[in-house]
């Protein structure tokens, strides 16, 4: 009795006609197919949207640190020689420690502006501000106090200029090395693949799979059941689920590929000393951003081929419920 009862409500919940057949099938293509093109366009454009905000805020913020501290430590290294050969009684710390102490300022000035690290950079950025200016005060007290007679004094002021500059935890140097150590991991928390990421990949992949064995099913049902041994509506949009699967992929690995080289190049121009590396550096880092940007580009492109795998599929399986059993 119970094995009867079992099998009358399987009839009647789940008919074994052809006609409820392609209707379970044409469910599962919509739903799966909703799922797969959500979490493949959410995923694909979380990873191409990353290039573009480094080229924004992060890179800029990270060359302008590095110039900050390779014109600083310039000048310092200018004043000092002013003293040692004797050319501060006359021309005060010299022009091109003026010329790097104002670039210097304006690296600090543009670093402000493009520092990510929100409330915490800002207060970095504010304190480096302050330094900088004791610093530099510093180094044109030392510059006043010319002559013999004022030597011991101009001494105690380029002390305190090199306390100002290098004291440990407190100075610029401790405070921008630990600015430009949070930045990076920033940036290196930006160009890592996330778990929620590889979840999302994990359930697109997963979903367009599971989409095209719902088509090879309907596509042997129509051939065994309804004659049809071809349909080129179904045709089409395994072609294109196909497509979406593997094209897709292969470029975010492409684009994460790309992101994992320009961690790799913003860590060599932070370690970098010399202008020109520097620019040589953030050149590189430029380039490599700029090739992603034809992936980028192609966000619309796959959500067009997702929509149009969905309504071949559905739209196939739609037209052959019409065509057969319409007037059911």
């Amino acid at each position: 009795m119970r094995a009867r009862l079992r099998r009358l409500a399987r009839a009647l919940l789940f008919p074994e006609t052809v006609k409820y057949r392609l209707l379970r099938l044409l469910t599962a293509v919509l739903v799966l197919g909703a799922v797969g093109t959500t979490a493949l366009l959410v995923s694909y454009d979380k990873v191409h949207r990353v290039p573009a905000e480094l080229q924004a805020r992060s890179v800029p913020a990270v060359q302008d640190a590095v110039a900050f501290r390779t014109a600083l430590l310039a000048a310092d290294e200018q004043a000092h020689q002013s003293y040692v050969n004797g050319l501060m009684d006359t021309v005060g710390p010299g022009e091109r420690y003026r010329q790097q102490s104002g670039a210097a300022d304006q690296a600090l000035s543009r670093l402000s502006d493009r520092q990510i690290e929100g409330d915490d950079g800002r207060r970095v950025v504010e304190v480096l501000n302050v330094l900088h200016k004791a610093y530099q005060d510093a180094v044109y007290e030392a510059a006043y106090y010319r002559g013999a007679e004022n030597r011991p004094m101009r001494e105690q002021k380029l002390r305190e200029a090199e306390v100002v500059l290098g004291r440990e935890l407190t100075g610029i140097v401790p405070r921008l090395t630990e600015l430009q150590r949070d930045q990076l991991a920033s940036i290196e928390d930006e160009t890592d693949v996330s778990a929620a990421e590889k979840a999302g990949w994990i359930a697109a992949e997963s979903a367009l799979l599971l989409l095209a064995l719902v088509l090879v099913l309907a596509w042997r049902v129509l051939w065994r059941s309804c004659g049809r041994l071809f349909s080129g509506w179904l045709a089409v949009a395994l072609v294109l689920v196909g497509v979406l699967g593997a094209v897709p992929l292969a470029a975010t690995y492409d684009t994460q590929e790309k992101l994992d080289a320009v961690h790799t190049a913003l860590v060599r121009v932070d370690r970098t000393e010399g202008q020109g590396r520097i620019d040589d550096g953030a050149a590189t880092v430029r380039d490599t951003i700029a090739s992603t940007s034809a992936a980028a580009r192609a966000l619309p492109w796959v959500a067009a081929g997702c929509g149009v795998a969905v309504v071949c599929a559905a739209g196939g399986l739609l037209w052959r419920l019409y065509d057969d059993y319409g007037r059911d």
